[in-house]
């Protein structure tokens, strides 16, 4: 009978080979022997466990070559005995280990790793005897871990794991390059942190970092919670994002582990910063838009009153008002009704705008005969003192292809906001085709109270007026913007015109 033992530590103590089979079949790994000899096909051989592994069933009668091409067969074509290593191959080492992906008949693809010894008999025959070991839950957890830290990049810019005991610390993630110029992977967590406040953090915040960073005080900033965060300005990055995510703790409490996590956050802040100063920009509407609706009924009711009056005094009997009068009475309610109208349109105007119902009708038109018309609407509002003309690059003859009603708005909307402003000097509408070379910029320049500097980037916002005294609802400006986005044009404000106002349209 073959002796079934073996010896350890210097042959004193034997051990039985039924306790070695015993060991191995608990550790999921079967043995194998491979035959090559020349001239014949490669025959397998297996334990038990090895079958049990590879799927093959109790019943079943495999020949030792069976066996070979079973197993063979089902390893993954990119994987043949891993890195696409040969049998040849391995039989010139010693010894081998190898890696592969296998076919289970039941389990689908699993991760294999062998190993053994390889010998050569007398008469040339080679002998693989090793290992086989089904690892794939290893794999798969490893693939996991591998996720979860792709994942956490996504979330963190730098992971750094810190044992609070002995201070020490290793980094697990960084994408932040630069970082790594000033703090090693791993080392001290003070000269860690002592780092960040020197060399990372702007002078405007490092107080607060250093604060923050004790590590002194973090039990008891973190007594209550597990996380706590700081922001600071980087002398690198815009902004920096410091996190200290708690692990293990003592059974007193106290931290004893913790995860420092690094990202930049400046795209966040300056997405922050613009929703905040969207707020401040919609806040500032709603406060004018109630100032607009407040002063509506005065807006509304001056005209209103003055067309009743003036038609009261019409109606009078023949010989109480001149015909002079009559014309001049005729006048104001004419003129008041444009100001009752064009408060209306304004106000339809934005309310369509906002809606996105707001629509733009492109015709062919005579541009110097529209502004014209602009000027002939605007002219009720003139004072007496102010001349307002009209001159333009191109003949009368001139057509082009826009919305010409809309257009017209715009002017009249420039025109009228001059006449408020504007007690004496001149208004002048001009035409040019040369100011803005391949385009039609119209300019309506006048002589009155200009544009303070500090109003003027807000000029184009909505229920924005430059005088609350001035009738108007503040909606003009912002409907001219409005249309010039429907046509595809431009509006501005010349700020380097000082001795007046001079708005622009340019299509």
């Amino acid at each position: 009978m073959t002796d079934r033992t073996m010896t350890l530590d210097g042959g004193k103590l034997p051990m039985q080979m039924d306790r070695v089979d015993e060991i191995l079949n608990s550790a999921e790994i079967g043995i194998y022997r491979i035959i090559l000899r020349k001239g014949e096909h490669p025959r397998l051989q297996g334990s038990a466990k090895l079958r049990e592994l590879l799927g093959v069933d109790k019943d079943c009668r495999f020949t030792e070559e069976e066996f070979y091409d079973y197993w063979y067969s089902r390893i993954a074509p990119a994987d043949v005995l891993s890195k696409g290593m040969s049998l040849d191959d391995i039989f010139d080492q010693d010894h081998f280990e190898n890696t592969y992906r296998w076919d289970h008949p039941t389990l689908g693809l699993r991760y294999a790793r062998c190993g053994g010894v390889v010998s050569v008999k007398e008469d040339g025959t080679r002998v693989m005897e090793g290992y086989h070991q089904d690892f794939t839950e290893q794999v798969e957890r490893t693939m996991q871990d591998e996720l979860v830290v792709k994942s956490l990049a996504n979330i963190y810019s730098c992971l750094f794991y810190v044992d609070l005991d002995t201070e020490q610390y290793m980094s697990y993630i960084n994408t932040l390059h630069v970082i790594t110029k000033y703090i090693p992977r791993t080392g001290n967590v003070r000269d860690a942190m002592k780092v960040f406040n020197e060399q990372l953090c702007k002078p405007c915040d490092r107080s607060m970092l250093e604060e923050f960073n004790d590590l002194s005080t973090i039990n008891e900033r973190l007594r209550f919670n597990s996380v706590a965060r700081i922001h600071f300005q980087s002398t690198i990055y815009d902004w920096l994002r410091l996190a200290f995510i708690v692990c293990d703790r003592h059974s007193d409490g106290s931290v004893k582990s913790m995860v420092v996590a690094v990202k930049d956050v400046s795209e966040m802040k300056e997405m922050e910063h613009e929703r905040i100063e969207e707020l401040k920009r919609n806040i500032r509407a709603n406060r004018s838009k109630t100032q607009m609706l407040q002063n509506m009924t005065h807006e509304i009711r001056t005209p209103l009153n003055a067309m009743f009056g003036f038609s009261q005094l019409l109606c009078m009997p023949d010989g109480y008002v001149s015909e002079t009068q009559k014309h001049e009475y005729f006048n104001y309610i004419f003129n008041s009704f444009n100001m009752l109208s064009m408060l209306i349109d304004d106000v339809l105007d934005v309310a369509d705008a906002e809606h996105g119902n707001y629509r733009v009708e492109k015709g062919r038109f005579a541009v110097n005969e529209m502004c014209r018309n602009a000027m002939l609407m605007a002219d009720m509002r003139r004072h007496a003192n102010v001349n307002m003309y009209f001159t333009s690059d191109v003949a009368d003859d001139y057509f082009i292809e826009s919305d010409s009603r809309r257009i017209q708005q715009v002017l009249v909307n420039f025109l009228t906001n001059a006449c408020k402003h504007t007690v004496q000097g001149e208004i002048h509408l001009h035409l040019s085709t040369t100011e803005t070379p391949g385009r039609l910029t119209f300019s309506v320049t006048d002589t009155g109270t200009g544009i303070p500097p500090e109003m003027a980037k807000d000029i184009f916002e909505r229920y924005k007026k430059l005088d609350g005294n001035v009738q108007g609802s503040g909606l003009g400006l912002h409907i001219c913007s409005i249309i010039a986005d429907r046509l595809g044009a431009e509006v501005k404000l010349d700020q380097t015109y000082t001795q007046g106002a001079r708005f622009l349209f340019i299509l």
